[in-house]
């Protein structure tokens, strides 16, 4: 057995930012109260430093999934800087390599490893590290900025600036310790859970065969970033929740700044590619639930199964058809009102299709598993 080396400074920093911030701000608030800057300071932090990591570090800069203004960009560097996560170049480095390596022994916090190597553990090595597959944010002149001056921007907007913020309202203690420390810990860990919970607890609706899950309570946590396994199966699309209801503000906020310019080029996977997605999934569970199949029944499914996976292909190959004609006259210009309507309702019809046949697809699942 291998034993691993630990890099010292990150276990002392990764230790005393939570103590400081759990047991320091309890200490503090039992002896000196709390008044109402310091709650919100903390929710404010959280939020902005949240959002420069998920907005900013995750699906601007590593999946570019958008474009951005530059001065939206020098604000997504700044919030992220203050979560405290590295620079830019770094982070985005090990992310994409996660992504193209996952679930192996090159994926920098594969979920394989254990619970904790997933949340923490890959942070607290002391191992050779390289920066590659990155050379598209080098040529940023913002981004290299920031690595230049990285420690001096994560610091300050990490703990100099709350400590001023308390220092203005009268207790400049208690707004270190609320906005930066405690503020830090929760966003470490918060985005750390995207790591190994999400790889751990959760559904596979999209890609059944890999760790990465949906857990939609994490969104809550992460802005958005909870639904994980949409994200790894369609890892450059601009949305993590691609329902209207799903908890995603960096969604919202990537579309809200379109509206201004501030952002374009927003990238958004084709919905007959999302729904074909599922359908594999199911497949993927078929054929595990047809191996504990009674045998004197898995003739009768495997018919089922070919009739389903005949209407599926059909209409998806007539959807695909439809998209290809649909797309030339959105961007050309329909004929009349009359032709759009007719259009937008067809693509409705066959996507309904479509869905019916996952929903048959789902009960014959569900009746397997019942016969097993």
């Amino acid at each position: 057995m291998i034993m691993k080396k630990y890099n010292w400074f990150m276990v002392f920093a990764l230790s005393v930012i939570p103590l400081l911030g759990i047991l320091g701000t309890s200490i503090y608030t039992y002896f000196y109260g709390m008044v109402w800057q310091e709650p919100v300071l903390l929710i404010l932090g959280w939020f902005f430093s949240g959002m420069g990591i998920t907005f900013g570090y995750h699906r601007l800069f590593a999946h570019r999934s958008f474009k951005a203004h530059s001065f939206i960009q020098l604000i997504a560097m700044i919030c992220g800087s203050a979560a405290l996560q590295n620079n830019v170049i770094k982070w985005c480095s090990d992310h994409r390599l996660h992504h193209k390596k996952l679930d192996t022994k090159d994926d920098p916090y594969s979920i394989k490893e254990g619970f904790f190597h997933a949340h923490i553990g890959w942070i607290l090595e002391d191992k050779e590290d390289p920066i590659v597959g990155v050379n598209d944010l080098k040529k940023n002149p913002i981004l290299r900025f920031q690595a230049d001056y990285y420690w001096i921007i994560a610091i300050f907007f990490s703990f100099v600036l709350p400590y001023f913020v308390g220092f203005y309202y009268g207790r400049p203690l208690g707004g270190l310790l609320w906005g930066g420390f405690l503020r830090l810990t929760l966003v470490h860990h918060f985005t750390f859970f995207i790591n190994s919970l999400c790889h751990y607890f959760g559904e596979r609706p999209f890609a059944s065969n890999i760790s990465a899950r949906d857990s939609w309570w994490v969104a809550y946590l992460t802005f958005g970033e909870g639904f994980h396994n949409f994200h790894h199966k369609f890892q450059w699309d601009y949305r993590n929740g691609i329902r209207w209801y799903d908890f995603d503000p960096s969604k919202w906020t990537i579309k809200l700044l379109s509206f201004f310019n501030l952002t374009k080029d927003i990238r958004k996977v084709a919905d007959h590619k999302i729904l074909q997605a599922r359908f594999n999934s199911f497949k993927n569970k078929y054929n595990i639930f047809l191996s504990k199949t009674p045998s004197k029944m898995k003739g009768a499914y495997q018919n089922k199964i070919n009739i389903i996976q005949k209407q599926a292909n059909d209409v998806y190959q007539l959807w695909v058809e439809f998209e290809i004609d649909f797309n030339k006259f959105k961007k050309i210009g329909f004929k009349d009102k009359i032709h759009e309507k007719s259009m937008y309702y067809k693509r409705k019809m066959l996507k309904t299709e479509y869905k019916t046949i996952l929903n048959t697809f789902s009960l014959l699942l569900l009746s397997m598993k019942n016969n097993i």
